[in-house]
């Protein structure tokens, strides 16, 4: 039987609300509530999508 790699792990969160949202989703992955556990999931991504995004980098100015 081959055995696959373990991914690495992640990173610790940069900011409060990361570690905020990743502690509950934790918190729900143990006590096995995996519906809440994927809503963390979905605010986590979303806060990463709003308040880490990466500036527009524009070549000239109009």
């Amino acid at each position: 039987m081959k055995r696959r790699a373990q991914a690495p792990a992640p990173t610790p969160p940069a900011c409060a609300e990361c570690a905020r949202l990743d502690n509950l989703r934790q918190a729900a992955e143990n006590e096995g509530d995996l519906s809440r556990a994927t809503d963390c999931r979905v605010l986590l991504r979303r806060h990463r999508a709003d308040a880490h995004a990466p500036e527009p980098q524009f070549e000239g100015e109009l």
